[in-house]
């Protein structure tokens, strides 16, 4: 399973900080038994996903997008999109880390899941679960920078495999 590294007590600054954002809306979500949100994929394939979304229909995720991310960053980048109701411009790809030499973004291994703080909660506590099929080899969120997206880092070869 993929590490995670978390500041729960950073947590609340950044819910008050995007209080009446209504590009940042957390996705139906159940609590779990920890107390933890859960997306709610109880209606996927039906087209009544999350914020209205496609919700999951088993179909293959698209291999392309996010700035020129590898195939299978892509894909994974594309269930997390479909899972938790998040549009493409929410979340980065490939970029420039010049103070950050051994960075995964220019390399096309990193998405940057731009999030509020329900929702990054769900979305890294999702992406660590299911880290083997998502091919994830680490995640930041609510540590060091990371206050207001979840970075996930991903492995060189695919995970076991993610549909859309």
């Amino acid at each position: 399973m993929a590490q995670r590294a978390i500041d729960e007590d950073a947590a609340a600054s950044r819910s008050e900080r995007l209080e009446g954002d209504p590009a940042l809306v957390p996705p139906s979500s159940l609590p779990g038994a920890d107390g933890a949100l859960v997306p709610d994929l109880s209606e996927s394939g039906s087209g009544n996903g999350p914020n209205g979304t496609a919700a999951l229909t088993g179909q293959p995720c698209p291999t392309e997008g996010f700035g020129g991310v590898k195939p299978h960053v892509a894909e994974a980048g594309y269930h997390l999109m479909a899972v938790f109701g998040l549009r493409e411009s929410d979340v980065g790809g490939v970029a420039s880390r010049p103070g950050n030499p051994t960075s995964d973004h220019p390399r096309g291994y990193a998405l940057d899941f731009m999030v509020d703080t329900p929702t990054g909660d769900a979305l890294a506590a999702y992406a660590e679960e299911n880290s083997e099929a998502l091919g994830i080899k680490y995640i930041l969120w609510q540590v060091s920078a990371h206050y207001d997206h979840v970075h996930i880092s991903f492995n060189d070869n695919p995970g076991t495999g993610v549909t859309c």
